[in-house]
């Protein structure tokens, strides 16, 4: 059960790649240290969906595809978020100054939203029924983990 879990955590990772530099790109916020990532228990998207050499090749360009063209994007966001934080510290902050900055960190946010998300559609079209099959199956015995996200779910 735990193998079936890490390969779905593993074929997200893949498909959405931009959205982790989203995560990335917002900092560590109030919650403590960095998270610590290993490999012992993964298992990567090429075994758990047993992709083809092309399927390979063809996702890591659109993965390649995506980060070059969310580079930009994620160093405005990182950008206007320190921006914001320090609007947030003055002594009197200006609302409509927060504000704005908010609605472009919205609008950018929905820009790398949209990237992300037609990268993912992209990788998912290069799947085969059963991969999507096998893909939805991970899915279904996903829960939901800490804060939204998704986590282990019940094993039983």
């Amino acid at each position: 059960m735990k193998k079936k879990i890490a390969v779905l955590i593993a074929v997200t990772v893949l498909l959405v790649f931009g959205i982790a530099q989203v995560a990335s790109a917002a900092g560590m916020g109030w919650g403590g240290g960095p998270r610590m990532l290993n490999s012992d228990n993964m298992v990567g998207p090429v075994d758990a969906l047993n992709l083809t050499d092309q399927q390979i090749a063809e996702m890591q360009q659109l993965n390649q595809d995506t980060y070059n063209q969310t580079r930009d994007l994620r160093i405005k966001l990182m950008d206007n978020r320190q921006e914001l934080r320090q609007l947030q510290l003055q002594q009197n902050p200006d609302k409509a100054k927060i504000d704005a900055k908010i609605k472009e960190l919205n609008d950018l946010g929905d820009k790398m939203l949209s990237i992300t998300e037609q990268n993912r559609e992209q990788c998912q079209s290069l799947l085969t029924q059963e991969q999507l099959d096998q893909m939805a199956n991970f899915r279904g015995k996903m829960g939901r983990g800490f804060r939204g996200g998704f986590g282990a779910g019940s094993t039983q």
